[in-house]
């Protein structure tokens, strides 16, 4: 884990490489403006999409505990389909 002195080093690291090279500032903020949007952005969606968000990782538990359930889940829809659908002569 990070702590506060290997967080103080690295701020102190990036200081001195802004000092040693000013015109990469602005690009260097700018792409972690665009991150920390990103990063924003697709927390704000799953907190907005809670249900499926948890369905999602639901389903994504379940393939991990039961390796089978695709397979399935694959085989009782060609049945459900095979059931409803009307029989070629």
């Amino acid at each position: 884990m990070l702590s506060i002195a290997k967080l103080k080093l690295l701020a102190y690291a990036f200081a001195l490489l802004a000092l040693a090279y000013p015109a990469m500032v602005p690009p260097v903020l700018g792409t972690l403006g665009v991150v920390v949007a990103a990063v924003i952005g697709v927390v704000g969606w799953v907190l907005a999409n809670l249900s499926l968000a948890l369905t999602v990782a639901a389903g994504l538990l379940l393939v991990r505990v039961f390796p089978g359930v695709p397979r399935w889940l694959g085989r009782a829809l060609v049945a459900s389909v095979a059931a409803v659908a009307p029989v070629k002569a």
